[in-house]
């Protein structure tokens, strides 16, 4: 793996085809790089000037110092093959292609991609594309990619990485990631895998210490057997893996292989690999950022065992119900818990699970916590979930008791509270507490965490 922490962590990049324009395909890496403060050696490449944003310009990467750990190449794709050889020449090791061209578009394309896979054959060098957005590391601010995912906001850093062959979706994740507040590690687009895979990324993400939850999207897997073990690797890691997988239909298919020549019907069962990995496989980008945010709080679901309070006997019911369904358990209180809990109630609510703290809670807010705090120590469940109501008079107490439950990572609580005020809502999941909107939303997320 020596190969790809010189790529993903290099130390000094030269962008060939630079910009003086931040906007320009060859001018965004630099100009990120700029405002974020990248902590390498950033050198542009333009024959046509000597400074390029400020920065002091080569004329081409055969006039370098000494070859820089990675060279990512924004040019028009009739140039590529020829930078290529200058850099490999010189004694560059890591590629970056951005250009497009090649086996997506037809037998021309096909036969410039294998052109391409032979400059690197017999070397220990990498190409990471060519057809893709390139990457980004935030533990070092290096943004060798064009994406317009990073105009207006930074990236927080983290433990949050993705890897996918859609440059395009990717940064649509990065947008919901920014708008989560979820911090990133690694982002990764990998094109159409010339010299560099899926598979490839993945082990290096299961060996990454920043990485703690890996994010993919995929079209074909193109080594099933070393893919395979690269999720086992992140899996023996303890790295959560959360997948979309596109191409599962003939219409699909069609669809990929305009995209990053990707053929999914190769063969591999991709099925079978998830399951024998314990890959959680989602269908939207929403739903892949709400798996990550559980587990980014270091939460696990341990089992089927559920605890439930309600301020609503109806939604208690819904919610045994729609737990019950999706093989859940909603059992009874030991008799030890319910001395515990029987005085923390209002003579109207019923000892039993779920509880109703009923209309009650209006004048003792502090009912939720103290009952909640309860049902976590008791050691009975394998998660809670809390579900409320409007109750704008007394929402801020509500939530501040909600904020201050005892964390435990083996009974993790979820809350769904209809008709909440927005800016509450936003505190309580950045203490670390999921909020969902509907019953369903949380069911069916629920019911893929659960071990």
């Amino acid at each position: 793996m020596k190969s790809l922490t010189s790529l993903f962590e290099a130390q000094s990049v030269a962008v060939v085809g630079a910009s003086d324009d931040p906007h320009k395909l060859g001018g965004r890496p630099i100009a990120y790089m700029k405002r974020l403060g990248y902590q390498g050696q950033l050198i542009p490449i333009n024959p046509k000037t000597s400074v390029v944003q400020g920065l002091a310009a080569k004329p081409s990467l055969e006039a370098l110092d000494a070859p820089v750990d990675l060279a990512v190449i924004a040019t028009p794709e009739k140039f590529v093959e020829g930078i290529i050889k200058q850099g490999l020449a010189c004694g560059i090791k890591n590629f970056v292609v951005f250009a497009s061209g090649y086996a997506e578009i037809n037998e021309e394309g096909i036969n410039k991609q294998q052109q391409l896979e032979a400059l690197f054959k017999g070397t220990d060098a990498r190409l990471l594309g060519p057809n893709c957005l390139g990457f980004i590391n935030t533990e070092t601010q290096l943004v060798a990619s064009f994406t317009t995912a990073m105009e207006h906001h930074p990236l927080k850093a983290g433990g949050l990485s993705f890897a996918g062959h859609s440059g395009a979706l990717g940064a649509y994740w990065l947008d919901k990631t920014i708008r989560a507040n979820l911090g990133v590690s690694k982002w990764i687009s990998s094109g159409n895998e010339v010299n560099i895979q899926l598979a490839d990324i993945v082990e290096y993400l299961a060996r990454d210490p920043q990485t703690a939850v890996i994010c993919l999207y995929i079209e074909e897997i193109r080594q099933p057997e070393k893919f395979e073990q690269a999720l086992l690797l992140a899996k023996q890691q303890g790295k959560p893996v959360i997948a979309m997988k596109g191409g599962k239909t003939t219409a699909g298919a069609r669809a990929t292989q305009a995209h990053t020549a990707s053929n999914p019907f190769n063969g591999a069962d991709y099925q079978a690999i998830f399951d024998n990995t314990d890959v959680i496989e989602v269908a939207s980008l929403s739903e892949m950022i709400r798996y990550s945010e559980f587990y980014l709080g270091e939460n696990q679901l341990l089992g089927q065992r559920i605890g439930l309070v309600s301020i609503s006997g109806g939604a208690g019911v819904m919610l045994s119900d729609q737990l019950t369904e999706a093989g859940f358990c909603i059992s009874d209180f030991s008799d030890d818990l319910c001395q515990k809990v029987r005085p923390l109630l209002s003579d109207f609510s019923a000892l039993q699970n779920p509880i109703d703290l009923t209309a009650a809670l209006v004048a003792e807010p502090d009912m939720l916590k103290n009952v909640t705090n309860e049902l976590i120590e008791s050691e009975e469940f394998d998660a809670i979930v809390i579900f409320m109501g409007l109750m704008d008079s007394i929402a801020d107490k509500l939530a501040a008791g909600v904020i201050e439950l005892k964390k435990n990572p083996n009974c993790p609580i979820f809350l769904i509270w209809m008709g909440g005020q927005k800016q509450l809502l936003v505190k309580i999941s950045e203490a670390g507490v999921m909020v969902f909107e509907e019953i369903p939303e949380l069911v069916a997320l629920m019911s893929k965490l659960a071990k």
